[in-house]
């Protein structure tokens, strides 16, 4: 038996609102971790978390462009673990310490169709000089961009707070371009790069790190790979 005509439209409207919830969903998955560990951009860390036993490991290699001495291959590895926490780990060549231990606190999301997220965190927790604090605000919007913004606060020495944010744009669902600001100790950086979905748990990533020179370390060239999974 056939369903009555007048049903039609209420029922395509259903299929479709799925579809774009889903949608949605696969994209807000599609991060990986920034440079230096969290879930986030190419810098900023952002609100999107990793699911509870979701995991992924990252290897990048930095380039400078004026400064071989820079130059240097590292690691990450996050985990979701139990009520909205993501822990993770950075180490390699960079940094020069050891190893590092980064801890995501995933606090809210509303249940709109383009959600609002708040997590804060902190970065580099065994650094005796790099250690920062972070609260971030992540927005989806309707045309395939999520925004976010934030501030991170130093720990190390006097406390010094900067503002952070940044953009990504998802041309379809496997390739996304990025930009964002991140300050440190009030000089800022401006980044952009892009994220290529190979298959569902692989990613290439390219970015291009302090386009404007503001550091003495130069204008840097990431290149990497992101491998994401379930326990």
């Amino acid at each position: 038996m056939g369903l009555p005509a007048k049903l039609y439209p209420h029922m395509i409207k259903r299929v479709a609102f799925l579809i774009l919830c889903s949608t949605i969903f696969s994209v807000s998955t599609f991060g990986a971790a920034t440079i230096n560990g969290p879930t986030g951009l190419i810098e900023v860390p952002t609100a999107e978390s990793l699911k509870y036993k979701e995991y992924n490991i990252v290897v990048d290699y930095n380039l400078s462009s004026d400064n071989s001495d820079v130059s240097a291959l590292f690691y990450k590895a996050n985990l979701g673990t139990f009520r909205g926490w993501e822990l993770g780990i950075v180490g390699g060549e960079v940094p020069s310490e050891g190893v590092f231990v980064n801890a995501k606190y995933y606090l809210m999301s509303d249940n709109s169709q383009y959600p609002l997220s708040l997590a804060l965190g902190m970065e580099n927790l065994t650094s005796a000089a790099l250690t920062n604090f972070y609260l971030v605000g992540t927005k989806l919007f309707s045309n395939g961009i999520h925004g976010h913004m934030g501030f991170k606060a130093h720990l190390s020495g006097d406390l010094d707070a900067s503002v952070m944010g940044g953009l990504e744009y998802f041309l379809d669902d496997q390739l996304s371009l990025l930009s964002d600001i991140n300050g440190d100790r009030r000089i800022y950086k401006v980044n952009a790069g892009l994220r290529y979905l190979l298959s569902p748990d692989c990613m290439i990533r390219l970015a291009v790190i302090d386009i404007g020179s503001s550091h003495t370390a130069g204008t840097l060239f990431s290149f990497g790979v992101s491998f994401t999974g379930f326990l």
